[in-house]
């Protein structure tokens, strides 16, 4: 009897066993960890990036009188176009016109007494002393009329070449000298964008390259092109001027306003640009990746090269058409079954 328990009891628990093994193996059959991948992206070293430019006048000329004196006119305003020649501003005159005077007057005495005497020296009854004399005083007489009107014309301003007028300085009543700056001259035909570029990225940087501007303040985009890169940083902001040169035919960019530009330069580096969130290294400092293959997970090494527009450039024998594992990998070893969730 006794041994017919026994016997009862080791088949009632190999039933159990048997019934615990049938409902344990679906759990162990799904030990896939969950993942989440994305593509690579291959760099053809095009970097975009972008920057906050002010505009600028393409030339700049400080105007001033030659003459120092009391303003009389001023004959523009701030932002007028002007033209080459144009009559921009006077200060008095009026001893510069009496000097004038005096001159013309000192110049027909001259001429009268030069015409009189013209008739001796042809005929032989002058001396030779006496006639370079005449001609001498004739001649000194013309020019100091010249210079005389020169200095009439030194106390108007003129515009030296088409522009428009910046800053005005001065009014009717001021006194000048010639080393004070009357009025500037922009030359807003062509404007310059100017922007601060960082000392890793200004070796990217070559003349004739393109940039898309857009100004926010007139709504207008514009393409322009690379004419100047500083050579000389910025002493607290480690940043080199480039000088982007944009088409204002109409005027409507003004000096001082806020640009966006961005900026295509060309990189001679090359690899694949990845998230900087699946980078990590092993116990003897390699930097790896993982990537999904077959439904298992497979470690390759990498050499990281830069950081390009919040992605990683990294070299390293990965398949083209490889899913990167960017999420689940802290749990992962090579060969690790993984599932792809979205």
């Amino acid at each position: 009897m006794k041994v017919i328990n026994h016997f009862a009891i080791i088949g009632i628990a190999a039933l159990t066993a048997c019934s615990q093994q049938e409902k344990t193996t679906p759990a162990d059959s799904d030990k896939a960890v969950n993942i989440q991948t994305e593509q690579l992206i291959s760099y053809i070293g095009i970097i975009q990036s972008g920057y906050s430019g002010v505009v600028e006048a393409r030339q700049t000329t400080q105007l001033s009188f030659a003459v120092m004196g009391t303003v009389t006119e001023v004959l523009v305003e701030e932002g007028q176009s002007v033209s080459k020649g144009q009559l921009l501003a006077k200060v008095n005159s009026a001893n510069a016109t009496d000097a004038y005077q005096m001159a013309l007057l000192k110049q027909q005495q001259a001429e009268d007494a030069y015409n009189r005497l013209k008739p001796m020296k042809e005929n032989g009854t002058l001396s030779e002393i006496k006639w370079v004399e005449v001609e001498t005083g004739l001649n000194q007489a013309k020019a100091a009329v010249s210079i005389a009107r020169k200095n009439i014309n030194d106390h108007n301003l003129y515009a030296p070449e088409n522009g428009t007028i910046g800053r005005k300085n001065i009014l009717p009543g001021m006194n000048v000298v010639p080393t004070t700056t009357t009025l500037e001259l922009l030359n807003i035909q062509t404007v310059y964008v100017k922007i601060p570029v960082s000392e890793n990225e200004i070796s990217l940087f070559k003349k004739g390259g393109t940039a898309q501007i857009s100004i926010n303040a007139i709504n207008k985009k514009a393409i322009g092109t690379v004419k100047e890169i500083g050579v000389s940083a910025d002493i607290l902001s480690h940043t080199y001027p480039v000088k982007i040169e944009v088409q204002n035919t109409d005027g409507a960019i003004k000096p001082g306003m806020i640009c966006s530009v961005q900026v295509g330069v060309q990189d001679n580096r090359s690899g694949l640009l990845v998230s900087n969130k699946v980078l990590q290294k092993d116990v003897n400092g390699n930097q790896f990746i993982f990537i999904e293959k077959g439904g298992q997970a497979e470690k390759i090494l990498v050499q990281t090269i830069a950081l390009i527009d919040n992605k990683v450039l990294i070299q390293g024998e990965v398949p083209q058409d490889a899913n990167i594992i960017i999420s689940g990998q802290q749990k992962l070893s090579n060969g690790t079954s993984v599932k792809i969730i979205k």
